[in-house]
């Protein structure tokens, strides 16, 4: 394998490398094969780096990722590793919940205009607001609460520190939608029920594909201690 290819990844990547090699490793792989398998990786995951996408992001998890290129031994474990290694990256789980309340909102919003016209329609602002804000409190509520379901007490986040920490992110969410709703149309303009029914649609696509390309865990999904 090329090592100056190799000493040109980050941290992160070369981490991930090391990660990868060990399963490729304990799944019985030789070491020609490791290397024909990396060096053909490589070129992409610097390709990614330059412009700061780690190679978790697009890849997976580093064991998901080795994994993959050895048939499945048996179906057993499938539906237990699948959900240990989903994809955490923060920034793709606030993204899917986005998203999915977004799509959701514009979708309902949608609709409801169609079958009566007297609907008030919601702000693009005020939706875009609605919709990533509410993706940021519940990855809070992932970050904080539902990831350290299933653990031992000494290993959980105090009740009073996650407590201030959600109500604080609540209210503020709360607050900037409802500043939305105090701007004039110009900055906060009320979209018809076919371009709300697209965007929605849109949003649901998009999430939809990101979700299957990077195997994102649900942040609504509390996550229990593996025994």
């Amino acid at each position: 394998m090329d090592k100056e290819l190799l000493s040109q990844l980050t941290k992160k990547n070369q981490e991930f490398i090391h990660i990868a090699t060990h399963q490729f490793t304990d799944d019985g792989k030789t070491d020609t094969e490791i290397r024909a398998i990396l060096e053909e990786a490589l070129p992409e995951i610097l390709e990614k780096q330059e412009k700061s996408i780690p190679a978790r992001s697009f890849l997976g998890s580093p064991t998901a990722w080795a994994a993959s290129f050895t048939p499945q031994r048996g179906g057993q474990n499938k539906a237990g590793d699948e959900q240990q290694e989903k994809n955490t990256n923060p920034w793709l789980m606030w993204l899917d919940t986005s998203l999915l309340f977004l799509g959701i909102v514009a979708l309902l919003n949608g609709v409801l205009m169609l079958f009566n016209s007297n609907t008030a329609a919601t702000g693009l602002l005020s939706l875009l607001t609605l919709g990533f804000g509410a993706g940021a409190v519940m990855y809070a509520t992932y970050h904080f609460l539902y990831r350290h379901i299933g653990k031992e007490r000494d290993q959980r986040p105090g009740r009073l520190k996650t407590f201030f920490i959600l109500g604080a992110a609540m209210l503020a969410f709360v607050l900037v939608y409802s500043a939305t709703a105090l701007l004039p149309a110009a900055a906060n303009p009320q979209l018809p029920w076919y371009a709300l029914t697209l965007l929605g649609g849109a949003a649901l696509a998009l999430r939809f594909y990101l979700k299957r390309k990077y195997n994102i865990l649900n942040a609504l999904t509390a996550q229990q201690r593996q025994s």
